[in-house]
C-alpha cells in the first residue's frame, strides 16, 4: 500500500551506477531468482505501534472515510502498513526538481532560447515532478510548496516564460496580439486580480463537487501516455499544467493556487496552446476553480486578463473560436461545454446569469449548439442538453413580472 513510485529523477543514481559496470558483467545476473521478501520485523509495543501508525496515516492524504477504515485494522495489519510505508524512502527532495526547472528560465539572467532538446529536457523533468507530486506522501508535496522552496511560484514562472517563447508569440500575433503584449502578461495578471477586490479571497473551502471533479481529473487524465510532438505543441506546457493539477488535488495546494496572484491567470493563458489536450486540461482545472467559493470571480477576472492580453473585442471570444473550430477533438469540446455550463449556470444572481448567458449568445453559442444537436458523442450531448435545459427565457421572465 506504500507509495512505490517517486519519479524518474529518483532513478538516475541507480541507472548511472549500472551504466558504469565494466565489460559484460556476470551473465548469471540476468537469471537470478526473484529476491525473497525482507524478513518481517518484530512488532513493537502497542503504544509505539499506534504512534508510528498514526504518523503513516497523516502522511497519506486520505479522505476521512478511508482513514476511519484503516484505523479499524488489527495490530498485525497496522504493523504491515507501517513496514510497507517505512520501507519506501523518497530519494529526490523537491529542491532537486526545482533547481533543474529554474535552470530552464534563469539562464544568463533572462529567458533562454528554447531549442527542441531543451524543451524535451524540461518536459521530462516536469513529468518526473508530476509523478512525485501524485505518488509521494503528503509531506513531500507540502515541502515542495513551503516558503523555503516556493514550488508553486517556480511552476508559475516556468509556465509564464514557456508561453512567452516564439511558438506562443507567433500565435498571439496571428490572433491580433503582439509579442510585447504577451510578455507583459505576468504584470497584468497581478494587476487584474488585485482589481477584483470583490472576490472572497480570505478563505476557500472546497465544495464536494469541486473535490469530486479534481479526483475525476486525476483518474481520467493522469495516466495518459505522452507522445513526442513538435515544439509548437509545447508538451512542457501541458505537463506543467498537469503538475498544477496534482497540486490542486491537495486541499492546501488548491487554496494556494486560488490565492496566488498569477497562477489562475497563467493557467487561463495556456489556452493559447495549439494542443487540444492542453486546452481540455486547462478548462477542466478552471471549472474546478469556478465551483469553489470565490472561484467564479477569479475565473471571470482571469478571462478579463485574457481578453486584454489577446486583444479580444469580447470576453470569451477566443474560447468560442476554439470551440467552433476545434470540432475534431471531442474531449476538448466536452471540457469546453462543461466549463461554459459551470460559468453561466453556477451563478445565483438571476440578472448576472442572464448577462453571462447573453455574452455567449452574442458570440454564437446558441446557433452552434443547434448544429451540434445530432452529435454522436454522448458526453457532449449531455453537456449541451444541460446547458439548454438551464437557459433562462428572458421573455417569459418579463411576462411573469
Amino acid at each position: 500500500m506504500g507509495n512505490a513510485a517517486a519519479g524518474g529523477l529518483e532513478q538516475e543514481t541507480a541507472e548511472n551506477s549500472a551504466g558504469t559496470t565494466s565489460g559484460m558483467g556476470d551473465p548469471a545476473q540476468f537469471f537470478q531468482k526473484k529476491q525473497p521478501a525482507p524478513p518481517k520485523l518484530p512488532m513493537p509495543p502497542e503504544e509505539e505501534l499506534e504512534e508510528r501508525f498514526n504518523l503513516v496515516l497523516s502522511s497519506m492524504n486520505l479522505p476521512p472515510d478511508k482513514l476511519k477504515l484503516l484505523s479499524q485494522y488489527d495490530n498485525e495489519k497496522k504493523w504491515e502498513l507501517v513496514c510497507d510505508q517505512e520501507r519506501f524512502q523518497v530519494k529526490s527532495p523537491p529542491s532537486t526538481y526545482l533547481t533543474k526547472i529554474k535552470s530552464f528560465y534563469q539562464d544568463q539572467g533572462g529567458v533562454p532560447r528554447r531549442l527542441k532538446k531543451r524543451i524535451q529536457e524540461a518536459t521530462q523533468v516536469l513529468k518526473d515532478l508530476e509523478i512525485s507530486l501524485r505518488t509521494n506522501h503528503i509531506g513531500w508535496a507540502q515541502e515542495f510548496l513551503d516558503e523555503k522552496n516556493n514550488g508553486l511560484d517556480v511552476l508559475v514562472e516556468y509556465l509564464s516564460h514557456a508561453q512567452s517563447d516564439a511558438s506562443f508569440e507567433v500565435e498571439s500575433v496571428e490572433n491580433g496580439g503582439t509579442i510585447s503584449d504577451r510578455a507583459k502578461s505576468p504584470d497584468r495578471s497581478v494587476e487584474d486580480l488585485t482589481k477584483s477586490s470583490s472576490s472572497s479571497h480570505s478563505s476557500y473551502g472546497m465544495s464536494r463537487a469541486a473535490r469530486a471533479l479534481t479526483v475525476r481529473l486525476s483518474s481520467t487524465l493522469g495516466n495518459k501516455i505522452y507522445k513526442k510532438s513538435s515544439s509548437s505543441q509545447r508538451d512542457d506546457v501541458h505537463v506543467c499544467i498537469m503538475c498544477l493539477r496534482a497540486i490542486m488535488n491537495y486541499q492546501s495546494g488548491f487554496n494556494l493556487v486560488m490565492s496566488h496572484p498569477r497562477c489562475v491567470n497563467e493557467i487561463t493563458l495556456s489556452l493559447y496552446s495549439r494542443n487540444p489536450r492542453t486546452k481540455a486540461l486547462v478548462l477542466e482545472l478552471l471549472a474546478a476553480v469556478c465551483l469553489v467559493r470565490g472561484g467564479h470571480d477569479i475565473i471571470l477576472s482571469a478571462f478579463d486578463n485574457f481578453k486584454e492580453v489577446s486583444k479580444e473585442k469580447n470576453r470569451f471570444e477566443k474560447l468560442m473560436e476554439y470551440f467552433i473550430n476545434d470540432d475534431s477533438n471531442i474531449d476538448f469540446m466536452v471540457a469546453c461545454m462543461q466549463f461554459i455550463n459551470i460559468v453561466v449556470h453556477s451563478v445565483e444572481n438571476m440578472n448576472f446569469r442572464v448577462h453571462l448567458q447573453y455574452e455567449f449568445t452574442h458570440l454564437g453559442l446558441d446557433t452552434y449548439l443547434q448544429n451540434l444537436k445530432e452529435t454522436e458523442s454522448e458526453k457532449l450531448h449531455v453537456q449541451i442538453q444541460a446547458y439548454m435545459d438551464n437557459v433562462l427565457d428572458v421573455g417569459a421572465l418579463l411576462e411573469d413580472c
